[in-house]
C-alpha cells in the first residue's frame, strides 16, 4: 500500500464507524474502495497498528492513535509537497518572464556590444597613430 491509499482508508475510518457486519457500510465502501481490497488492507492497517479491532473481535474497527498520527504526518506531507509544487510553478512563470524580456532586449545589446567594439578598434588604432607619431 502507497501513502495515498493508507491516506484515504484511514480518513475512511476516521469519518465512520466500521462494522464489516453492517450491510449499510458496504455501498459506502464501493462508493470510494474495491470492496476486496478493502477488506485486505483491512488486515495490513491492522498489523501495523494503524486501526484496531474492538475488545469482542465482531468486526468493528477503529483508528488508533498511532493511525491519527501518521495521517496528520501524510497530510502534512501532501501540503507540503503541494506548496512546493506550488513555488516551483511560479519560479517557473517568474523564468519565462525573465527569459522573454531578455530576448525582447537581446537585439538592443547586441547592437550596443557591436558598436562598443568598433569604438574601441578606432581608440585603439588612434593610440597606436599617438605612439609611433612619438
Amino acid at each position: 500500500m502507497n501513502n495515498n491509499e493508507v491516506k484515504n482508508h484511514l480518513i475512511f475510518f476516521k469519518q465512520n464507524v466500521i462494522n464489516l457486519r453492517d450491510q449499510d457500510l458496504y455501498p459506502k465502501i464501493d462508493r470510494h474502495f474495491d470492496r476486496t481490497l478493502f477488506i485486505q488492507n483491512i488486515d495490513f492497517l491492522e498489523r501495523n497498528s494503524l486501526i484496531v479491532e474492538d475488545d469482542n473481535r465482531d468486526s468493528i474497527y477503529s483508528i488508533t492513535d498511532k493511525g491519527e498520527e501518521f495521517l496528520t504526518q501524510i497530510i502534512e506531507e501532501d501540503k507540503y509537497l503541494a506548496e512546493k509544487e506550488r513555488i516551483e510553478f511560479e519560479k517557473s512563470k517568474i523564468d519565462l518572464d525573465l527569459a522573454q524580456k531578455m530576448l525582447k532586449e537581446y537585439p538592443y545589446t547586441k547592437w550596443f556590444a557591436r558598436i562598443g567594439f568598433v569604438i574601441a578598434i578606432v581608440l585603439a588604432v588612434l593610440e597606436i597613430i599617438q605612439w609611433k607619431n612619438k
